[in-house]
């Protein structure tokens, strides 16, 4: 028995969901990919804290997946285990907000019924949430300021994760406390003890502007797992708010987001070039390129589409030509907004 198989039959006790040889082109909006060697979906946070910790101490690569939106796996799959954190549900509202600024927000015990328009409120999402559930939810109950986030693939805590902006909005406006995972080492753990060497813990924290950037959030790269967030939205006209989200959503249909399997937008833009990454890449005439199966969108430069059967290698191949042509022409670098999983 491997490993992997050893983990699993521990997850077995647990309310874990296990998946071997999973296919991460069915978990993934390029529907490109290979097998994961197992995929586990903890159902809630305390299982997910104990399967993180079982993974890290048996030292087994792992990779965590929310809605698979802004991920490019490789053809080959994944030597490891992919945790999903998918079945981590639940948008409530749990309380007024008293001060202006998301970033000052402290918990809130009261409820939120009868709040006059322009009162403020919080809404918290689990990470494992859909952001179009976490849009519906506050248009429902007429709730203002989530309205740009409306047709956003993905989940909350991937959207938190990368600080997802959209048309000039991004998490890091009204996103308030998180609650996340965060590895913790045993202080008393001898060399070679994987069973003692640490763990993940809960921890939560409101974070200042200067912990966010573009595309950046306190947990980009740094190993944390969000758990949830919560959202200062406040109180206005249901009518107004899902006019305003379905303008949004169109919007989105314009530009082409949902014709063909893709991951958004394949580079960050960067203001420092004076121009959209989705311009440069028109202006270096690749708009429409192809290499097989993966096409460069012919209506949007900074998008790369599954056209019919696309590898991963593929895709790649254009975004490394994309790098390259902007770097001859231009002497601009382009960075990578995916995630690229080997």
């Amino acid at each position: 028995m491997n490993s992997i198989e050893q983990i699993a039959e521990k997850f077995k006790s647990k309310k874990i969901g296990l998946f071997f040889e999973e296919e991460l082109s069915a978990r993934s909006s390029f529907k490109i990919g290979g097998k994961a060697a197992l995929l586990a979906e903890p159902s809630d946070e305390e299982s997910l804290a104990f399967a993180l910790t079982e993974i890290r101490n048996t030292k087994i690569p792992y990779f965590i997946l929310g809605g698979g939106t802004n991920v490019l796996f490789s053809d080959s799959g994944f030597d490891g285990i992919v945790v999903s954190t998918k079945k981590l549900c639940g948008i409530e509202i749990v309380g007024k907000q008293q001060t202006e600024s998301p970033m000052q927000a402290q918990d809130c015990a009261a409820k939120n019924a009868g709040a006059k328009n322009g009162q403020k409120a919080i809404i918290r999402a689990a990470a494992g949430e859909s952001v179009a559930a976490l849009v519906s939810f506050a248009e429902r109950e007429g709730l203002a300021g989530l309205e740009e986030f409306a047709g956003l693939p993905g989940t909350v805590g991937g959207a938190v994760y990368m600080n997802a902006r959209c048309f000039d909005r991004e998490m890091s406006d009204v996103a308030a406390k998180i609650t996340w995972l965060e590895w913790t080492d045993n202080a008393q753990a001898q060399d070679g003890d994987a069973a003692s060497a640490g763990s993940f813990i809960a921890k939560s924290a409101v974070f200042a502007p200067s912990d966010w950037d573009y595309k950046k959030s306190p947990f980009t790269g740094t190993g944390r797992v969000v758990l949830s967030a919560e959202f200062i939205v406040q109180k206005g006209d249901k009518a107004s708010i899902a006019q305003k989200a379905a303008a949004f959503i169109q919007e989105r249909k314009d530009k082409g987001h949902y014709k063909a399997p893709c991951a958004g937008s394949v580079f960050k833009n960067n203001r420092a070039f004076g121009r959209p990454t989705g311009k440069i890449i028109d202006e270096l005439g690749l708009k429409g390129e192809r290499r097989g199966g993966a096409q460069i969108a012919p209506f949007h430069g900074n998008i790369i589409i599954n056209a019919g059967g696309a590898s991963s290698a593929d895709v790649r191949a254009l975004v490394d030509l994309c790098k390259a042509r902007a770097k001859e022409k231009f002497g601009i670098d382009l960075e990578e907004e995916i995630i690229l999983v080997d």
